[in-house]
């Protein structure tokens, strides 16, 4: 049904079912809700499309037409309280709204202002990952994808682009709201994969920006997803390429990806049993063998 770049319906069951099967069995969890979507309806994508002049990506379309936007949230208890700690999102298509990239036709400050005093030969640009960052005028168009609680902006951004001519190539890119800009994936499939491996935990974008977590989001990070911090560490220690990030983010085995610490520490305590029960065992044929010595 897919390439190895889309996100066919199989690989969206599966990962998603991974997930809430991960979070059922950790400590704490509570109230894990995974809103049904139906798929969108083909003529609103390509109404999107028309009406955006731009050519959505073929895993992003395909995931459009699987289901209309993605809504999962997951609480711990607090005090005998649920406290809503997890969330990962994806905007419907009606909601994929553009945010920057049109004309500014009033007189007010917009955020193509910010753009006022670079150009398209200015070789002092801010580079993300080797990658000249977005612009707020019509050099990008920029779409909201998910909202982030609020603490940033995840954004499909079409670079290079010209009026009057679709746009076509497309990535992911992440604001914060400082307004800087943090490259995050080529694709959307690569993203989505992101966000599931890191169970939508507060803050969890920063992981991939050079801003880093801060320490109370971390917390969160070594109680329930301690593999994928230790990820993001042994990652941050080598250069930051487009192909380390590629490799992480298609990286997934959902066997290993959604284990915590409560699966590793049974395995290390029984590991540490049969080890006592080997040595146990020598020293009693050791003792035994003493003894018969002496008897003899």
């Amino acid at each position: 049904m897919s390439d190895s770049s889309g996100l066919p319906t199989d690989l969206f069951d599966r990962l998603t079912l991974s997930v809430v099967k991960s979070l059922e069995k950790r400590p704490g969890v509570s109230d894990i809700c995974l809103k049904e979507i139906p798929a969108a309806e083909r003529h609103l994508v390509l109404s999107w499309e028309q009406r955006n002049s731009c050519i959505l990506p073929d895993d992003l379309k395909r995931f459009y037409l699987t289901s209309n936007g993605f809504h999962l949230q997951w609480c711990v208890k607090f005090e005998d309280q649920p406290f809503h700690l997890g969330l990962m999102e994806i905007n419907p298509i009606e909601k994929v709204a553009k945010l920057a990239g049109g004309r500014n036709t009033s007189n007010l400050p917009s955020l193509a202002d910010v753009d006022y005093d670079t150009d398209d030969d200015d070789e002092t640009e801010y580079l993300s990952h080797g990658r000249k960052q977005p612009h707020f005028d019509l050099r990008s168009r920029v779409f909201e994808l998910d909202p982030c609680n609020g603490y940033g902006k995840v954004c499909l951004v079409y670079s290079n682009t010209k009026q009057g001519v679709p746009a076509t190539d497309s990535e992911i890119w992440f604001l914060d709201r400082s307004l800087h800009w943090h490259f995050i994936a080529d694709t959307f499939s690569q993203y989505f994969r992101l966000m599931i491996m890191n169970l939508g935990l507060p803050l969890w974008h920063f992981t991939l920006t050079d801003i880093g977590l801060p320490n109370h989001a971390q917390q969160w990070f070594y109680m329930y997803a301690p593999l994928q911090l230790n990820v993001v560490h042994q990652e941050s220690k080598k250069s930051s390429t487009n192909k380390n990030l590629e490799e992480v983010s298609n990286k997934i085995d959902v066997n290993k990806v959604f284990k915590g610490k409560s699966d590793k520490k049974s395995k290390s305590l029984a590991s540490v049993t049969s080890k006592k029960k080997t040595s146990s065992s020598k020293s009693t044929a050791s003792v035994r063998a003493t003894l018969s010595s002496k008897v003899r």
